[in-house]
């Protein structure tokens, strides 16, 4: 019989029932550090079974040596062990790995402990010996919460990509007295104080939007504007990447239907594949 067969386990944030604990993720990769190989065996056996990447380390310093190497989502950590301790190791991910969830493990809990585990960052805390249904959906939680935390990071720096482009871009120019002269770029002529375009002299209607997209990419005519900083110069919105890139496609789309001569193969407004648009010098 495995160690983790069928006892009941205190857990710091269990609250559903052990019944409900699949969740519509696909596995993860798991580390577990125990000095005990009965213990590691039976986790990982269990954890195994809901297709789950397992590795194993007997020491915390064994542990650091696979995660510098191992994408590590999740870790199930025993407090006690024969040098370096549960929770230095957990102190030692948080700095290094931050998006990585951690599950403290313990023979002996006390609320002093289960304190320090929280005060340290733990996920979650586990009493030996733990029924496998809680394990498995402590660690499924605990795999979720770890993919959130990197999404929110790719998403932080994708808006800090775009900012940055932004703050490259050339500075608009002074403001002018009198009449401006018209935007021209190809066969394009845009009147910047009567809102009108025309193409080879003749009008082409544009909504507001349509308009002030056009007016961007025809002020940094030859040069690739990002999703983001376009809908933030031309739509006055902020945005996601992914929510900026489908938000422009649409205008992108209805524009194209306006001024290209096929909207279906464009050759004024082009399409940098994942990074933005330009707009032709050459019609």
């Amino acid at each position: 019989m495995l160690p983790y067969s069928g006892e009941f386990c205190a857990t710091a944030n269990y609250q559903l029932p052990i019944t409900n604990y699949r969740m519509n993720i696909p596995p993860g990769r798991i580390l577990i550090v125990d000095d005990e190989t009965n213990i590691r065996s039976g986790l990982k056996a269990v954890l195994m079974k809901d297709g789950h990447e397992v590795q194993e380390a007997s020491t915390a310093e064994k542990a650091l040596a696979i995660l510098s190497s191992y994408a590590c989502e999740a870790a199930l950590v025993d407090i006690r062990m024969p040098g370096m301790s549960g929770t230095a190791l957990l102190r030692e991910i948080r700095r290094q790995w931050p998006y990585l969830s951690v599950i403290l493990l313990t023979g002996q809990g006390t609320l002093e402990s289960a304190m320090t585990a929280v005060k340290e960052g733990a996920r979650d805390y586990l009493l030996k010996p733990a029924q496998p249904d809680v394990i498995r959906q402590t660690m499924i939680q605990a795999i979720a919460a770890s993919r959130r935390r990197q999404e929110q990071t790719r998403l932080f720096d994708s808006l800090r990509t775009g900012l940055q482009r932004l703050e490259e871009l050339p500075a608009a120019p002074p403001a002018q007295h009198g009449r401006q002269r018209p935007l021209t770029v190809g066969s394009l002529q845009i009147d910047l104080q009567a809102h009108e375009v025309c193409q080879n002299g003749e009008p082409v209607p544009l909504t507001p939007s349509e308009f002030q997209l056009l007016v961007v990419l025809a002020q940094h005519a030859g040069q690739v504007i990002d999703y983001i900083t376009l809908v933030q110069l031309a739509l006055s919105y902020e945005a996601e990447r992914w929510e900026a890139k489908e938000l422009i496609k649409r205008h992108i789309f209805a524009l194209r239907q306006k001024i290209e001569a096929d909207p279906a193969e464009p050759h004024l407004i082009l399409n940098v594949r994942g990074v933005g648009y330009r707009l032709a010098t050459v019609s």
